[in-house]
């Protein structure tokens, strides 16, 4: 995090900055507007912004926003332009001319409360940073309204600084992202200029997202550790944004009623079309898949990636190269890269070499053990839904679900069961699997054991893993399992498989220790319980008139206690 900046003690006046009241601020702020004989007013603002004392500086600073606003607004700060009369053009006001060098003293001044306004950005304080980002939406929607179109020039600049910042506080994110939900314009603007930077911080070294690698020198350059906060407040903004709007009425913009109407003189602007966000919406995000992203960044963008953004690009397509280098990577990387896969193969017709190989290789002894293991076990039931692929496929795939359900939690062997259940169901020719013979050994009826298994678990092609071949005595060795459950549910193999339905799937992927503990602890008990004692047996004698061995009267002190007691003696 970046050192919080000190607000300089700075005055132009006879008096302390800080001995300014909030009311006294706003008092000066009000005769600026008054009469001209009080602008250098505008200059005690501007220092005051930098007062030591924040409620002074953030008087100041709000004060000199609303003065500019209406300075703006009566034209005190428009440049001089050559007037046009009867078709001659008089020259311009000379630049020693009094209103001229005013409006001139006054756009100076402007600039410097805008470097003022982004260095609030800055602070830790989220008042002062929501101040800040309050006023420079108002200089861009003042300058629009001068302009007649979106002041980008502005607006690009707070985009760069907003990512930038290492002390955005809940409150500005909140309010940035609010702007952007709300207005169309702002929106599209903010893509447009998000995508440029970090199209600009791309360092050429990977094409990952699918678009031609400029050659062109970086326009921007930073150390790593900024680079990963530019990523991350980048991603912070851009998951918080709603998604696309769908047809052009749904366009408010930020400084007109509604999107200028398309006539034969001018065109509908780029912001106020559906067409045009989907492009700046994919550029982006094309952009942001080029940076480099930690490990737990890059599984929340591939967990968001197949709702929030593949259906809103142009080209999903351009996706490829990200999610197959994600798909690479193993683990859970490649477990949450199959999703946003798997959209773009059954949507958008993705042709993708080894897909199953690949899936197969995923398959390791940390797979049951993660946290997405449901969220993959459903993909690989869509995976493998289909009854046209070829049975030693899906023979490879029952036997390495097996063999992994012999070191597995109990919750994924409740899982792994009715999936392979399913599977032998939907694929009748892996049934032999289920009971094969040893046939070197078959005039005695002995099964196939681990060590004369067929199948090779080291072999990372499914066509060549001989599963097929091979027998299923996982499913045996758990019969035996300590838990009674998983003993329980494997016996349905024992049953014609044919005659049985299938299994609903989510009834069993979610499953957790937690769970598991749940249902085990709700089961009734025995109904058999043993029946309260009604009455106490009466005792074979009072405890008063029998004294054990360990058991003597004790008398008071230097008194002789005489007592009844019968005492047992040895």
């Amino acid at each position: 995090m970046v050192a919080e900046k000190k607000r300089k003690k700075v005055s132009s006046i006879g008096m302390r900055t800080t001995d300014l009241s909030p009311a006294k601020v706003r008092e000066l702020a009000q005769q600026c507007l008054e009469t001209k004989g009080n602008l250098n007013n505008v200059y005690t603002l501007l220092t005051l912004c930098e007062s030591e004392s924040e409620a002074t500086a953030h008087a100041a600073f709000v004060s000199m926003g609303h003065v500019y606003s209406q300075l703006l607004g009566r034209g005190d700060l428009k440049k001089a332009k050559p007037v046009v009369t009867k078709g001659a053009a008089l020259p311009p006001p000379p630049p020693d001319d009094v209103k001229t060098k005013i409006a001139t003293w006054l756009r100076e001044n402007r600039s410097v409360y805008q470097q003022v306004a982004f260095s609030y950005l800055g602070l830790r304080e989220p008042a002062m940073q929501l101040a800040a980002i309050e006023q420079l939406m108002n200089v861009v929607r003042d300058d629009s309204t001068q302009l007649g179109e979106f002041a980008n020039t502005t607006y690009q600049k707070i985009v760069e600084k907003l990512v930038e910042n290492e002390a955005m506080s809940e409150q500005l994110l909140e309010r940035i992202v609010r702007d952007i939900n709300e207005f169309a314009d702002v929106r599209y603007y903010f893509y447009k200029n998000l995508g440029k930077y970090l199209g600009a911080l791309s360092d050429g070294s990977s094409a990952s997202a699918g678009m031609k690698v400029s050659a062109k020198r970086r326009k921007y350059s930073m150390p790593a550790n900024k680079l990963s906060s530019v990523v991350t407040t980048g991603y912070a903004i851009l998951s918080r944004i709603d998604d696309p709007t769908t047809t052009d009425a749904e366009l408010p913009t930020f400084f007109q009623a509604s999107p200028p109407a398309a006539t034969a003189a001018n065109k509908r602007p780029a912001w106020a079309t559906i067409k045009e966000h989907r492009r700046t919406f994919s550029d982006c995000w094309l952009a942001f898949f080029r940076q480099p992203m930690s490990a737990d960044m890059h599984k929340r963008v591939l967990l968001a990636l197949h709702k929030k953004i593949i259906p809103f690009m142009a080209r999903p397509t351009l996706l490829i190269d990200f999610l197959t280098d994600s798909y690479d990577q193993g683990g859970a990387v490649s477990m949450l890269a199959l999703n946003g896969l798997f959209t773009l193969i059954t949507e958008h017709n993705l042709d993708y070499p080894d897909f199953y190989a690949k899936l197969y290789a995923l398959f390791d002894k940390n797979l049951l053990h993660v946290k997405y293991r449901s969220r993959f076990l459903r993909l690989v039931d869509l995976f493998l839904s289909s009854t046209q692929l070829p049975s030693y496929l899906i023979a490879a795939f029952i036997k390495r679900m097996t063999r992994l359900a012999l070191a597995a939690p109990p919750a994924a062997i409740i899982a792994i069961v009715p999936f392979v259940y399913n599977l032998l169901k939907k694929h009748p020719a892996c049934l032999v699997m289920i009971h094969r013979e040893n046939p070197e050994a078959a005039a005695t009826t002995t099964t196939t054991t681990r060590e004369e298994d067929p199948y090779c678990a080291d072999e990372i092609d499914p066509a060549k893993s001989r599963a097929l071949e091979s027998s299923l005595w996982e499913l045996q060795s758990l019969k035996t399992h300590y838990f009674h459950t998983i003993a329980g549910m494997v016996r349905v193999f024992e049953q014609p498989i044919a005659k049985q339905p299938m299994y609903d799937m989510e009834d069993f992927l979610d499953h957790t220790y937690v769970t598991l503990m749940e249902t085990e602890t709700k089961k009734k008990g025995p109904t058999n319980a043993r029946k309260p004692v009604e009455a106490a047996p009466p005792a074979l004698a009072v405890h008063r008139q029998v004294t054990g061995i360990f058991d003597l009267p004790i008398a008071a002190a230097g008194t002789t206690q005489a007592s009844d007691s019968v005492v047992f003696q040895l």
